[in-house]
Order: structure tokens, then C-alpha cells, then sequence
């Protein structure tokens, strides 16, 4: 591994990074969406091919993506030039990049919801509302620009005071603490919710093999969610990896952590959603819907219906806005060393940058909906399949492992069967599936 000349101080340890690193990856996509696609694609057999193409591709293709920063010990366009000299492929880090600021940016509305019904739900807004009335106040919030304004300016606002406190003392700690709490509230939500009569409907949602609802496209469904689960080519991965000092650390085996954190964090979320849901007699919905119109109902039929949801929308502000920090603190990282820049300037560049596509994703939800297609259609795949040709076959392979401190031949066999073929065949597949597939 180069010396390198990183100006951060770097993980205060490797607990340090696995802390960060699972903040990053555990997002609105594991709390939101996975456990509904989970229930109505199969229940078990999603669970199943969820954890195989984890383990197949998952793993593998994080492991080489912190493994360019982790031992080049440089910014990601240094990475790919100092990993292969005189060659075009740091172009590649500049859609990592973009890749970053735009997930900063357009989500940026889901973050006011959230904060919004942390809010809502403590001053008891919903309790006494019909269905119908819970679905007007939520097109009338999100119809409110002033205060997605507000409200999407407090986040960014969070975001910085964290991320100027530095990587130990700002991102890691903040996410020392958050994600322990996060696990309590998960735990205390599943506990009370397996205790509500009608709850085992819920349960058996999530887990029944259901070989009626698993077809092609639950398999294409599967792949795209553990592929954006792991954060592929979001730029964070491979920053992180320049922020590990130790030499001897096997990075193999902190993607293995990180990425069982990931499923664990998924499967837990279905548990804490699925048991109130039925408790409720209500039918699940997947995404807005189930986040902002199924579940203010449960929380107005269960008992401690209040508390149980002020919990849930904190805890499910904790995953998205760790997953910011983890970006952001990205952004600012590149910046600092790329450009020789002071920590404020690049926080506040970042920023600004992220505030540039905030702004038109606000006001015009088919801007949202736009740059969501482009970020995970296109930028995406194509930055995770630059990085799995890049690692395979420019960087190459025994460089990639010696590096990291691999030994076992079976995991050296693993990783060079999925990085450079499966994952590269996978990558195209995911990417022809949305033309394709339908």
C-alpha cells in the first residue's frame, strides 16, 4: 500500500470505519422499500436469492471498492490514477462524484417528510384522523414547498455541523452513537409489535415461501435492491477506504460485516412494519405509501400508537441521515485533498452543490422523479461496472488482493470469479433489464 498523502487523520480504528461504513449503507432503501418487496416477491425465496447475490456479489464488489482507496490512500480521481498510471480511467471518479451529489440532492424531500412526521406525530397530528384524511394532510404537506424548504434546510444544516466536526470527531462518533440507538428502537418496535393479536399475519407475509409471487422479475427486483443496498459507486465506499491507516487490515472482512448489517437491517425492518400492519387490519403498501399513509393509521389503532411512532420516524431518520453524513463526509474528503481545499470551504461547496439540485427536485416532483431514473438506471450501474472492469482487468486482480490482505485461496477464488466476471454480467443484466425485462 502507497504511503499516500492524506491530509485526514483517517478511522480513529477499523470498528470506526464498520460503524460509518454501515451508517452509509443502511438508508431510506432498507427501512422503505426492502421489506415490502421482500413480502410481495416471494416472502422467504426473496430472502433466500436476497442473501445469495449478497454473498455472490455484494461482498466482492464493496471489498473492491474500498479496496482502491484503502490502498492508494488517495482522493478516487488519484485512486485510478495512481492505480493505473497515464491510463483515462480516473473519468470514472468524476461520475462517482456526480453519483454523490445528486443522491444528496433529490432525496432531499424524503428527509423533510420524515422530520415533518417526527413532528406530526408527536403532537398526536394524526390521532382521530380517518384514512382519507391522513392521505390529504400528506398531499398537502408535500404540496407545501415553504416547508419542505424549511424542513430540507434543517437536514442540510445538521448534516454540516456534524461533517465540519471532522471524520473521528464528527461522522464516526455521531455514528457510534446513532446506529446502536437505532438498533434499540428497531428491537422495541418488533417486540411490541409481535405482541398485537393478528400480528403472526404479518409474519407470515414476510417469511411463507410463496412460489406464486416469485417470477423473473421478483429475480431482476432482488438484483437491483441488494445492488443499491450496498451503495455501489456512490463515491463513500472508496473515500472510506483512504481513511483506513492500518496496512495489515483485511478488507474482505469488514465488507462481510457491513453487508450482514445490511440484510440483518433489512430482515429487522420487515419485522418492525409488517406484525403492525396486519395487527391493524390494514393492507401493506410499499414505499410513500407505506411510510406516510399506512402507518400513521397503525400508530392510531396500537396501543402506545404515539410513542411507537415517534420512535419508528426518528429511527428511520437516523438510517437516512447517517447515509448522508457518510456521502457528504465523501464530498468534503475529495474536495479537501483533491483541490487543497480547508475543511469549512469544502463543506460549504459540497453544500451548495447539493443545494443545486435540491432546490429544481423540490419544486418540481418530475425532477425528482428524472434524476431519480438517471441516478440508479444510469449512473449507478455504470459507475459500479467502471469500477468492477477497472479493479479486474486494469488494476487486476492479485494487485486488488495482495493489497488487502487476503490469504485464503477460496475467498482469493470467490473474489475473482465475482469481480471480474459475475458481477460485470450482472451489472449488464440489471442495466438491459429496464429495457428488456418488463
Amino acid at each position: 500500500m502507497s504511503e499516500g498523502t492524506s491530509k485526514n487523520e483517517g478511522f480513529s480504528n477499523i470498528m470506526g470505519f464498520i460503524f460509518t461504513a454501515i451508517g452509509f449503507a443502511v438508508g431510506v432503501g432498507s427501512l422503505w422499500r426492502f421489506p415490502y418487496v421482500m413480502g410481495s416477491n416471494g416472502g422467504a425465496l426473496f430472502i433466500i436469492c436476497y442473501i445469495v447475490i449478497i454473498l455472490l456479489i455484494g461482498v466482492p464488489l464493496l471489498t473492491a471498492e474500498i479496496s482502491m482507496g484503502f490502498a492508494s490512500q488517495k482522493t478516487p480521481i488519484q485512486a485510478y490514477q495512481t492505480l493505473a498510471p497515464g491510463k483515462k480511467w480516473y473519468l470514472g471518479a468524476w461520475l462517482h462524484i456526480a453519483a454523490a451529489v445528486l443522491i444528496v440532492g433529490y432525496t432531499i424531500p424524503i428527509y423533510a417528510w420524515i422530520l415533518k412526521y417526527i413532528v406530526a406525530t408527536a403532537m398526536g397530528t394524526f390521532e382521530g384522523m380517518t384514512a382519507a384524511q391522513i392521505t390529504a394532510y400528506f398531499v398537502a404537506f408535500s404540496s407545501d414547498k415553504t416547508q419542505i424548504f424549511i424542513y430540507g434546510a434543517i437536514n442540510y444544516l445538521l448534516t454540516a455541523i456534524v461533517v465540519k466536526g471532522g471524520l473521528q470527531k464528527g461522522v464516526e462518533r455521531v455514528s457510534r452513537i446513532l446506529l446502536p440507538v437505532l438498533a434499540v428502537i428497531m428491537i422495541i418496535i418488533i417486540v411490541q409489535g409481535l405482541r398485537l393479536p393478528g400480528s403472526a399475519a404479518g409474519v407470515t407475509f414476510l417469511l411463507k415461501p410463496n412460489t406464486a409471487n416469485f417470477t423473473m422479475n421478483s429475480l431482476i427486483t432482488c438484483l437491483g435492491q441488494a445492488f443499491f443496498a450496498v451503495g455501489i459507486a456512490m463515491l463513500a465506499s472508496m473515500v472510506f477506504g483512504s481513511y483506513i491507516k492500518n496496512p495489515k487490515e483485511n478488507i474482505f472482512k469488514s465488507a462481510s460485516v457491513i453487508c450482514t448489517a445490511l440484510v440483518c437491517a433489512g430482515l429487522m425492518a420487515g419485522f418492525m412494519i409488517f406484525p403492525m400492519v396486519f395487527a391493524a387490519g390494514l393492507e401493506p403498501a410499499g414505499s410513500v405509501g407505506l411510510t406516510f399513509l399506512t402507518l400513521p393509521n397503525v400508530f392510531n389503532v396500537i396501543p402506545l400508537g404515539r410513542v411507537i411512532g415517534v420512535l419508528f420516524y426518528f429511527g428511520f431518520y437516523i438510517a437516512a441521515f447517517t447515509s448522508t453524513l457518510g456521502v457528504v463526509e465523501a464530498l468534503t474528503g475529495t474536495f479537501t485533498e483533491q483541490f487543497d481545499m480547508k475543511r469549512g470551504k469544502a463543506i460549504g461547496i459540497t453544500m451548495l452543490l447539493c443545494t443545486c439540485v435540491a432546490v429544481p427536485s423540490i419544486l418540481s416532483d418530475a425532477v425528482f422523479n428524472t434524476l431519480d431514473m438517471i441516478e440508479n438506471n444510469y449512473i449507478l450501474i455504470i459507475g459500479a461496472l467502471i469500477i468492477a472492469v477497472f479493479v479486474g482487468w486494469v488494476w487486476k486482480m492479485d494487485n486488488c488482493l495482495e493489497a488487502i490482505n487476503v490469504k485464503s485461496k477460496f475467498v482469493k477464488g470467490w473474489m475473482i470469479f465475482s469481480v471480474k466476471y459475475l458481477s460485470p454480467i450482472v451489472i449488464i443484466f440489471i442495466f438491459a433489464s429496464q429495457f428488456f425485462g418488463k
